[in-house]
């Protein structure tokens, strides 16, 4: 299942887009559903695809299951934070822009551009600042042996 995540990404994310965006427009009363469903499957995927990372350590004995856990908790937990920091700041910024703005169409292009933009920007800053503060790499929670009272 991970190769084939891996292999298809882009086409797997560009149908969620599309069956999203169709659905949205056609059934509008349904995209709140359709929407944490999307959100949820996007979640599932970015989950599976840090146990797969951290997983291939664990089966060769690299890290123990207590390391496993921890690295796997720390990653999801910078994921959502990640999430929920871009979907607020996401939002604000594009209501702050789409309110200057008079024709809807200009609007809704210009409130998603500025809201994909703070996303990716708050992405990124997460990913930073999470990669300096927390290591969870599998290589760097390598299990090392114990030595014996006698030894």
């Amino acid at each position: 299942m991970g190769n084939f995540l891996k292999k298809h990404f882009i086409l797997i994310t560009i149908l969620f887009l599309v069956v999203f965006a169709l659905s949205a427009w056609k059934f509008p009363s349904a995209a709140p559903l359709i929407g944490m469903i999307f959100l949820c499957s996007s979640l599932g995927i970015a989950i599976f695809s840090i146990v797969v990372k951290h997983r291939s350590a664990y089966g060769e004995g690299r890290l123990t299951r207590f390391a496993f856990l921890r690295n796997v908790f720390l990653d999801v937990s910078g994921v959502l934070l990640a999430v929920v920091l871009a979907a607020l700041l996401g939002r604000y910024a594009a209501d702050l822009v789409a309110q200057q703005i008079d024709g809807a169409v200009l609007r809704f292009a210009a409130g998603m551009l500025v809201g994909v933009l703070v996303g990716i920007s708050v992405g990124l800053l997460v990913r930073g600042a999470w990669g300096r503060f927390v290591k969870t790499t599998p290589s760097e929670a390598v299990m090392k042996p114990r030595r014996m009272a006698g030894e």
